[in-house]
């Protein structure tokens, strides 16, 4: 009875597991400064990758005066086609960040991220 059980919380867990990804955390105060959705379809036997870069460069020149509190990645697949989100450079607490999203071999992904932050930091 007991391997029983614990087989059904162990699997239970798994099932239960999420591949979102949320860093920092959203306050009062805090605004959307970027939000995107990004879905690729899926091929055989590759494995899908993108990177999201805030802010966006235009023209060779950025200028970002906010600060990220927060950074929230959903995965919008089902189970079992999972995706993975990875942040490789800057931050919560920084004023850039780079995403690095990637799928599962023979699958696609389907994420949605919104970085929230504040508009204008004060300095004390």
């Amino acid at each position: 009875m007991r391997a029983l059980t614990l087989s059904f919380f162990l699997c239970f867990i798994y099932a239960c597991q999420s591949d979102d990804l949320t860093i920092g955390q959203a306050s009062y105060g805090d605004v959307i400064l970027f939000q995107h959705y990004e879905h690729k379809y899926g091929f055989p036997f590759i494995v899908r990758t993108t990177t999201i870069d805030y802010p966006e460069t235009q023209k060779g020149y950025t200028m970002n005066m906010a600060v990220i509190t927060g950074i929230f990645i959903k995965d919008l697949n089902r189970i079992g086609e999972k995706g993975y989100a990875t942040i490789t450079a800057g931050g919560v607490g920084r004023r850039f960040v780079e995403i690095e999203l990637k799928s599962q071999r023979f699958e696609g992904l389907m994420f949605n991220v919104t970085i929230y932050g504040k508009c204008c930091p004060r300095k004390y």
